[in-house]
């Protein structure tokens, strides 16, 4: 029979409810397949308690992770779910959190982070020497915080030796998934997912959800100005010679400026706006794909193809298939 695991999620005030209800979910799916309890959950703080999430409903703290963490052993996980950046701070500040995680946390079988929970783990030390993940839109911030960790901004999850840690929000399930999985085996983890309605293992990486330009772009930028005239037609001619001689600038210029601003060169901006372009027509209309590749301002279908698969690893139709909204019309008004 297998080992009975005690799985501790650590949560604090405006933590993000999706990363601790969406992992029980699949811890609790795990013991209901196999017919008897593997997982004990329970949810941790400061305090025993109710535990205010950023949905505004209260999510009441079975004990407090000063006791937790004084028993933790080789059948425990610890998980800290992720939330907003200031609350992230806030907690990091107060009650002494980072404080018991650093002590205590090596003593747990595996230590998690859920989308910015990965900020708790680093500011206790916990995720030097391992590859680590968190959610696209707080990757940068993340290896500004910590220059010497391996932060993968494409990755759904890692696992690096006891330490694993998912992209933001729905992700905490790919990796309570992947758990399980490691735990008790592919089938159960594939009846758990199916149970659920959701893929045992979705195919492509994070970028596919994102927007890297939108977290980019900032007021007084000097090429927010060229972002918006390429948003606003990236079928037109957009090479370095014309976007010099809109902006008026040396190509020298604009190359070092792309790269201060927006951390890209001249021809992958105008990449990945067209990128943006081509994912919304996918999602918001019936048009043909072919007809998408043209609008976006793709040379043919192919490059389309290509440009997908690189930055996406996902293809067009397949982007589609997952995301298309059921409203979605002819033509973009």
């Amino acid at each position: 029979m297998s080992t009975q695991r005690r799985i501790s999620f650590l949560i604090y005030p405006g933590f993000q409810l999706l990363d601790l209800s969406g992992p029980l979910a699949v811890f609790a799916g795990a013991n209901r397949a196999l017919g008897r309890t593997v997982y004990e959950n329970q949810a941790v703080a400061t305090l025993i308690g109710p535990v205010a999430s950023s949905s505004g409903l209260d999510v009441v703290a079975q004990a407090r992770f000063a006791d937790v963490s004084d028993t933790l052993s080789d059948e425990d996980s610890l998980i800290a779910v992720g939330g907003e950046i200031v609350e992230i701070d806030r907690a990091i500040h107060e009650g002494g959190l980072v404080d018991l995680l650093r002590a205590d946390a090596g003593r747990a079988e595996r230590l998690a982070s859920i989308c910015t929970g990965a900020f708790l783990l680093a500011e206790a030390g916990c995720l030097q020497g391992h590859r680590v993940t968190t959610h696209w839109w707080d990757a940068k911030t993340l290896m500004q915080r910590f220059p010497g960790l391996a932060v993968e901004n494409d990755a759904i999850f890692i696992q690096s030796g006891r330490i694993w840690s998912s992209a933001g929000v729905t992700a905490g399930i790919d990796l309570a998934l992947a758990l399980v999985e490691r735990d008790h085996g592919r089938d159960i983890a594939l009846t758990i997912a199916r149970h659920l309605v959701v893929p045992r293992m979705r195919p492509g990486g994070q970028s596919q959800y994102s927007s890297e330009l939108a977290q980019q772009a900032r007021s007084g930028q000097r090429l927010a100005g060229l972002v918006q005239s390429i948003r606003a037609a990236p079928n037109a001619d957009w090479s370095v010679e014309a976007m010099t001689e809109t902006l008026g600038l040396a190509r020298r210029t604009l190359t070092r400026l792309c790269r201060e601003e927006l951390d890209t060169s001249p021809a992958a901006l105008v990449e990945r706006l067209r990128l943006d372009a081509a994912r919304a027509a996918l999602v918001e209309t019936d048009l043909p794909l072919e007809r998408i590749a043209e609008q976006a301002g793709f040379s043919s279908l192919q490059r389309m193809d290509k440009v997908f698969a690189r930055r996406l690893g996902v293809a067009p139709r397949s982007f589609r298939t997952r995301f298309r909204s059921p409203f979605a019309k002819e033509t973009l008004q």
